[in-house]
């Protein structure tokens, strides 16, 4: 019987890479003689989809020779169904691709090179890094974010600090996270991100770079975790730890609406839960804390691309759709509908970051000292290795520099190749 059920799951899962694969085909609408260009995204959220289908029918109606086919992917499953996609030869025209998975794709020359069409605007959008491979460009930014500190400030004034002052030291936020710790039962100091895939390396990071860390030598060839400054990191993050509560950034989020915790690392996505969810919360937005408290750490930045298949036999107008969107006003709007993230376009500036919001306005300017994952064809392997050093060190399996030396040695073996 299990048996059984364990063919069944197998041939289900084949029968769902081949619906997808099918859908990924260029033909032409029957009706019409449209070009169709496929197209798969990850905007499933049912605030912000209808407001790209209203994107791509403005695009259709500027295009009347060109249809477009959405494919919904999701974040836990949508990697493995693009490397399935590229693998059989059946990917979709115009696709969306995470910031951390372009250098990925982009190393496997499986990705139209676009470096005339991009120099020619690369000047007018921000961070072009995670698409840029030596002097080739292998797609466009579309919309980004980063992460900050959001603070209770009722906590903060129960445990005797100054509200209006969130601290901007090391020191001063390890001290304010311990004091609000110590208010009681159910109230924690920090937010601390459990073991969850593509979340946990980015509040450690952070930490890292505002040390004067890294990961990577400048060639990508070696591992510079084995640091002093990595290790200071690390153990600064398990401090927080220990004042804070280990769980899901989800959960997390949840519990900060509820009052429990009085700082968390978060992103965008949470002023647009706030109003909702907690209208009445008493709650500010910070920097990232640096080690002196001189100017504020850096941060992880994040961003969306699109990017088009080297087997699209409609290239041209993959590429018209791909234009549309990444237009600042069109970009605008779905960020707004998003309720997190900046265009990419350095032209919309003036029109998002002016409104009068204190709290997207500590957005902007950390976005402005915040950086990606380093560039490299491994990173999403790397990043995984990255993630099982924290849990080790959090879960006291081995000692921060037992932790660092064994993540080092992992990741050297696979950017040589090992």
């Amino acid at each position: 019987m299990k048996m059984m059920f364990k063919k069944l799951r197998i041939l289900l899962l084949v029968f769902t890479s081949i619906t997808i694969l099918s859908t990924s085909s260029c033909t032409r609408s029957p009706e019409t003689g449209r070009k169709v260009i496929t197209f798969w995204q990850f905007w499933t959220d049912p605030v912000v989809k209808p407001t790209l289908l209203r994107l791509v029918g403005e695009f259709e109606n500027e295009n009347p020779d060109i249809r477009v086919e959405i494919t919904d992917l999701t974040w836990s499953e949508g990697h493995q169904k693009i490397v399935v996609a590229f693998g059989s030869g059946n990917p979709p025209d115009v696709l969306e691709l995470g910031s951390d998975w372009v250098p990925e794709f982009s190393h496997r020359n499986v990705l139209w090179e676009v470096t005339k069409e991009a120099s020619e605007i690369s000047d007018d959008y921000l961070m072009w890094e995670p698409v840029k491979l030596q002097d080739e460009y292998f797609g466009f930014p579309w919309f980004l974010d980063t992460r900050v500190i959001f603070f209770n400030k009722d906590l903060m004034k129960r445990a005797g600090l100054a509200s209006e002052s969130p601290p901007k030291s090391w020191p001063d936020f390890l001290n304010a996270c311990r004091r609000v710790n110590d208010l009681g039962e159910n109230v924690y100091g920090f937010g601390a991100n459990s073991a969850e895939r593509h979340r946990l390396y980015k509040k450690f990071l952070p930490f890292l770079w505002s040390n004067g860390g890294k990961v990577l030598s400048e060639d990508g060839e070696s591992s510079l975790l084995s640091s002093r400054a990595a290790l200071e990191a690390l153990e600064f993050y398990l401090k927080l730890v220990e004042v804070g509560k280990l769980d899901t950034q989800r959960n997390l989020d949840e519990a900060f609406m509820r009052g429990e915790i009085g700082f968390i690392f978060s992103g965008g996505w949470l002023l647009r839960e706030m109003p909702k969810a907690a209208p009445d919360l008493n709650y500010g937005v910070t920097f990232i804390p640096s080690p002196d408290g001189a100017k504020p750490g850096i941060s992880f930045a994040g961003g969306e691309y699109l990017v088009i298949s080297n087997e699209s036999e409609h290239k041209e107008e993959a590429l018209r759709l791909i234009k549309f969107l990444v237009k600042s006003d069109n970009a605008l709007l779905l960020c707004q509908s998003i309720g997190s993230g900046f265009p990419a376009a350095k032209v919309a500036e003036e029109g998002l970051y002016h409104r009068g919001d204190p709290h997207l306005k500590v957005f902007y300017e950390q976005l402005r000292n915040s950086r990606p994952s380093p560039v490299h064809a491994k990173w999403v392997y790397i990043e995984e290795i990255i993630e099982k050093m924290i849990e080790q060190a959090m879960y006291g399996k081995k000692t921060p520099r037992e932790a660092l030396k064994r993540a080092q040695k992992e990741i050297e073996e696979i950017v040589s190749g090992g």
